[in-house]
Formats: C-alpha cells, structure tokens, sequence
C-alpha cells in the first residue's frame, strides 16, 4: 500500500497527467511535473501528455526565473521514474521542438487521441 498526501493507492493505478500551462509563467507546469514524478516515484503507471503552449517545456536550452527550477531537465528525468513516453498534442506538428531524447519517446497524439488516452485512465490530472 503506498500513500500520496491523503490517498491511498492499494494497486498500480493509471494517471494521465497533462500539462497545458506555459512554462515559468505560472508555477502550474513546474506543479504537473513534481505529480508526474511523485506518481512514477511510488511505482503508478503514468500517461504524461504535454499540449498547447506547455510543449515549450521540450526547447532547451532554457533558463528558468530566477530561484526556479530548469522543467526541461525534469522531463529528461522522466525516465528514471519509469516514464518513456511523453505526448504531444497539437494541431500543428511543425511548431513541435526537434528535440532528441535517448531515452524518452515523444509522441504526437490528435485532440481525438488524447480523448481515448483519457478514457483509459483511472485518473486526471489537468495542470
């Protein structure tokens, strides 16, 4: 049994966590990846999904506000938390980073895939 703030989890259970917010404008973004690490810390199944203007979290390099923290080197983190993949939605592919990770797999989803990845997950999380 493994405990997150006052939730139990009895079993592995699926978390969708998608983050939309712009990075270093808001602390919501920096918020969905402390979830998404805490849920992969404590063995969860992850389905990470970046969309909107939250995609610039995959341009490096960048500088984080003064006393932030870098959200690009957390997504490369991802892996060590047993992560692989990480989704894209967008309605324009172009504007996707030409990023290259040798351990994480980028994927680029439709607002349609996005619905179905939803839909096979326990839980949601919208940052």
């Amino acid at each position: 049994m493994t405990a997150i703030g006052s939730l139990v989890l009895t079993d592995t259970s699926t978390w969708l966590i998608r983050i939309h917010s712009a990075p270093y404008v808001s602390p919501k973004a920096a918020l969905g990846i402390d979830a998404t690490l805490a849920c992969g810390a404590f063995g969860q199944s992850v389905i990470f999904v970046l969309e909107d203007s939250a995609i610039d979290i995959l341009k490096p390099p960048q500088e984080p506000v003064e006393g932030g923290r870098n959200l690009f080197k957390l997504v490369t983190s991802l892996p060590l938390y047993d992560i692989h993949k990480v989704h894209l939605v967008t309605d324009n592919p172009e504007e996707i980073p030409a990023t290259h990770f040798d351990q994480l797999q980028v994927n680029i989803v439709t607002r349609a895939g996005l619905a179905n990845l939803i839909s096979n997950s326990q839980h949601v999380l919208s940052f």
